[in-house]
């Protein structure tokens, strides 16, 4: 073959692969083997004649050979040829002179079945199981494997009898190795394994993407607000104690919480509950140590959120004496008003000048808002606790969770964390029932289910953190505390893709169908109350997470004609501030509205809950 034919046959190979449809069926019968047309089509997401198409045209290059195979039907099957296309300039001095890598190969000679002794040829022996579909990977290890014990001499039937002891020997191990997974899973406790011996369809409609249930591992807390009063009552004498100690005491319970939890966390109420020890601080000392402790904390591992009350807050006239710590007084904590603003204004000029990456403000504003203090602040959280359904005890974990303990006094939104979170794909129900009470029929139906699995994890969660994780601290006051309340935490319900269940249902966008949106959410909070097992908390919020959106998304559209809906939002997306601010009231787990500094008045002009201010 001459250079011209050489470079001829190298362009067609190349043509061949002129776009990505064409290289991902090339990659899928390299790596799982001879497939159908049927098999292609499905797997990629490719119309039948598309995959038809193209397979016709890598076979027409001789990158792929099909063949008719009788299973249950007659079939034809694709499987890759032995092929090399190395354009670049050695690989092309390669094809050109003909000249082959010796690099780690090792040559040897073989008896033929002819009974010569022949150079042994890779591809020729490989051909044999590319065309019966064996996965070009597997061949390779295959061969590499008979190469290093071949010599010269050795058979042609020797090799591919080595050929198949090495793979029956990989078949053996996989087949051990996935039995002995099996059964070190099927022991552990984990929340996959509750659900599978008391819900199995849950773990199908996870599966399926129906719902998403967050962790199905060990139980572990998503997110955690922290006891500031909590840790420094139980661990400190008030008249040696300083703000320092304090703060190295802070940082060391982060790292045990840790172990039993992801690591977002929030503090709540920051400025007031360190305001007692701040009071024996000047003003340079304070600085200090909230730099000190600002930046270990920004450089650790955690994500944390700081909540700053600031203005009149509801809780100051109705906080009982018991959280003066040292001072005894019923005007103590008018007293601490002024250190909280103190230590408020300080943290942010930190925040401002050190451009923290892991540490986020939630600004809580109890009456008039005020610019001045968000002014030249990145990625900063508006809480506007004003509105008469916001409750003094709520609490915010960022746009991850919002925690109202309804069942406590304040300062009790400290020691709550999310102990479970599943979400419901909105659009999937309305594609599956377009009438609206069809609809609403199946809403509730898997709204009850999730509260029954949140009740069997829930049994396993609390039993699981006071067996296996370090939930009491020692105390100065008794012998030991509980820092874990397990049972006080929140099972969240969330929502992804209102906008678009909606478009589905009445043809219309969640602006221009508010009644339908506030309609579901209603729903949903009847249902949950209606159903929540005591002790349990179980809330309902949105869902924030844009891959678990995607995943629903691409799930549907395989399954279903998704017309005019381009993707999933995470949430409750609305391009109207208003329309969004009316909703977070139905929602107590949590609603996080996106803007920007400029709309910051006009969403002070509804009755929002929580923004995020880029």
């Amino acid at each position: 073959m001459n250079k011209d034919e050489i470079l001829a046959k190298t362009a067609k190979k190349l043509k061949a692969l002129d776009n990505k449809t064409k290289l991902k069926i090339l990659s899928l019968l390299i790596e799982e083997g001879a497939k159908s047309i049927t098999d292609i089509s499905k797997e990629l997401n490719i119309n039948f004649s598309t995959a038809h198409k193209y397979l016709e045209r890598l076979e027409k290059a001789k990158l792929v050979t099909s063949k008719q195979v009788t299973d249950s039907r007659l079939k034809r099957l694709f499987y890759v040829n032995d092929f090399d296309v190395d354009v670049s300039p050695a690989g092309i001095s390669e094809l050109l002179g003909d000249v082959k890598s010796k690099t780690n190969q090792k040559s040897f000679k073989i008896f033929n079945v002819c009974g010569d002794i022949v150079d042994f040829d890779e591809r020729l022996f490989a051909k044999k199981y590319l065309k019966r579909g064996l996965p070009r990977a597997l061949i390779d290890s295959g061969i590499s494997a008979v190469k290093e014990r071949a010599f010269d001499g050795i058979t042609l039937a020797g090799l591919h009898s080595n050929f198949r002891k090495h793979l029956l020997g990989k078949v053996h191990n996989i087949t051990n190795a996935l039995r002995e997974v099996d059964h070190a899973e099927s022991k552990s406790r984990t929340f996959e394994n509750i659900l599978a011996l008391t819900h199995p369809e849950a773990l199908q409609q996870h599966k399926d993407g129906d719902i998403f249930i967050k962790n199905l591992g060990e139980p572990k807390l998503l997110n955690f607000v922290h006891d500031i009063y909590g840790l420094h009552t139980h661990n400190f004498d008030s008249k040696n104690s300083s703000l320092n100690k304090f703060f190295n005491l802070f940082l060391n319970t982060l790292k045990t919480i840790s172990s039993c939890s992801n690591p977002v966390y929030a503090f709540e109420s920051f400025n007031y509950f360190i305001a007692p020890l701040a009071s024996k601080s000047s003003v340079t000392e304070l600085r200090k140590n909230l730099k000190e402790f600002l930046i270990k904390l920004d450089g650790s591992k955690y994500k944390i959120f700081i909540n700053l009350n600031i203005g009149n807050a509801k809780f100051l006239k109705d906080v009982n004496s018991y959280y003066a710590w040292e001072n005894k007084d019923s005007n103590f904590i008018f007293k601490y008003k002024n250190i909280a603003e103190k230590i408020t204004k300080e943290i942010i000029k930190l925040a401002k000048k050190n451009k923290f990456k892991n540490i986020k403000l939630i600004l809580k504003f109890w009456d008039n808002y005020d610019a001045s203090l968000v002014k030249d602040l990145e990625n900063v959280f508006i809480a506007n606790m004003q509105p008469k359904w916001q409750t003094t005890n709520a609490g915010f974990v960022g746009e991850c969770a919002r925690f109202d303990s309804y069942w406590k006094n304040w300062p009790r939104t400290t020691r709550v964390g999310e102990a479970q979170n599943i979400v419901i794909n909105l659009p999937r129900i309305a594609l599956k029932n377009k009438s609206e009470n069809k609809f609403f029929d199946e809403l509730k139906k898997t709204i009850k289910s999730c509260v029954d699995y949140s009740l069997n994890m829930g049994e396993l969660n609390i039993g699981e953190f006071l067996r296996k994780h370090k939930t009491e601290f020692k105390s100065i006051i008794r012998k030991r505390w509980k820092y874990l309340h397990t049972d006080d935490c929140a099972y969240s319900i969330s929502l992804v893709g209102l906008n678009e269940t909606i478009k589905i249902l009445s043809n219309k966008t969640l602006d221009k169908n508010q009644e339908l949106g506030k309609k579901i959410l209603k729903v949903c909070n009847q249902i949950i109350k209606k159903n929540e097992p005591a002790p349990f908390r179980i809330q309902l919020k949105e869902e924030s997470n844009q891959f678990i959106a995607n995943r629903f998304y691409e799930l549907d559209s395989k399954e279903f004609k998704l017309k005019n809906i381009k993707s999933y939002s995470p949430g409750i997306q609305s391009n109207n501030i208003k329309v969004s601010a009316k909703l977070q009231k139905y929602l107590p787990g949590g609603h996080c509205i996106e803007t920007n500094k400029k709309n910051i008045k006009k969403l002070f002009e509804t009755n929002f809950g929580l923004a995020k201010i880029k």
